[in-house]
């Protein structure tokens, strides 16, 4: 098993062959609408998870493909939409063969959204919780007509501006999706009402996600949340079936497995990255939660 030079992907690790068209270091777009990719090809993709600096877009038209998005596991099928933050895990686990799919990937900063500030907040936080949308059968004809369109621009040779175009086509797909989300957000909000418990769990994930390297002390999470220890734990595991502790030990785990798979990374230097005392207490930390210790797992 290969072990890949570098781990939090950007978007200069794309290949840079014809079947991808971007405009660099903003863009890259890439599909195989006109030709079944071989079986080779399905499978050049990273088999353990990568940490993604950019925004991700993933749409099934045919067939199915697997996926994991920080610590879940997501299924596309026919017409379902992946949307993947910065910062998240990310792993294409398998593409079945005959599937049909657009990718494309966009740098935080090239196709900002500017729309009402709150509903970008709900919006990311959405995500986070299910990044995967299944959208109206017109909306997905739109947003794929318009990814065409855009491919097309994108590959007319001597055309000035490039940038411009592809900045107004992402925004109507921004706007098309947003608004389906507000939509939904609404008939959510009448039919299932976030309640207490649920609201506490969102803000404890997101606290996690801030601080997990730097502390896995559940009373730290507590205490940011104004709640006591017992209470946090409970409710985390009434509503997610996981106590709070696994949360935390998931995204620390996560963050050294990812560390691990990367070249010139030594244990020390994990084992420091992570906060641990010494490099001993990391590795029977590792072992406890893996099976493996850092070493063996470094040689899969």
């Amino acid at each position: 098993m290969s072990v890949p030079e570098i781990i939090r992907v950007n978007l200069s690790h794309f290949p840079t062959d014809e079947r991808f068209v971007q405009i660099p270091g903003k863009l890259v777009m890439v599909d195989n609408l006109d030709e079944n990719w071989s079986e080779e090809e399905s499978h050049q993709h990273p088999i353990f998870p990568v940490q993604v600096t950019m925004s991700i877009s993933i749409i099934c038209l045919t067939g199915k493909m697997e996926l994991k998005i920080d610590l879940n596991d997501y299924t596309l099928t026919d017409g379902h939409t992946a949307l993947i933050l910065p910062g998240s895990f990310f792993q294409l686990k398998n593409i079945e063969p005959g599937c049909k799919c657009i990718f494309f990937a966009i740098s935080p900063d090239f196709a900002s959204f500017a729309g009402a500030v709150k509903t970008g907040i709900e919006f990311g936080r959405k995500l986070k919780k299910n990044p995967v949308h299944c959208p109206p059968a017109q909306e997905l004809e739109e947003g794929i007509s318009l990814y065409k369109a855009l491919k097309k621009k994108l590959q007319q040779e001597g055309y000035n501006y490039k940038e411009e175009v592809a900045k107004a086509y992402l925004r109507i797909m921004q706007c098309n999706i947003l608004q389906s989300f507000t939509e939904e957000m609404g008939r959510e909000a009448e039919t299932h009402p976030v309640g207490r418990k649920e609201a506490l769990f969102m803000q404890f994930v997101e606290v996690v996600k801030e601080h997990y390297i730097c502390n896995r002390n559940i009373a730290f999470y507590a205490d940011k949340l104004c709640v006591s220890p017992k209470y946090l734990s409970s409710v985390v595991h009434s509503v997610s079936g996981k106590y709070a502790t696994e949360w935390i030990n998931q995204y620390v785990v996560l963050e050294a497995k990812t560390l691990l798979r990367s070249e010139g990374v030594s244990i020390k230097d994990v084992s420091n990255r992570l906060n641990f005392a010494n490099q001993s207490f990391f590795a029977k930390y590792f072992k406890q939660h893996t099976g493996y210790t850092p070493k063996e797992y470094k040689a899969l």
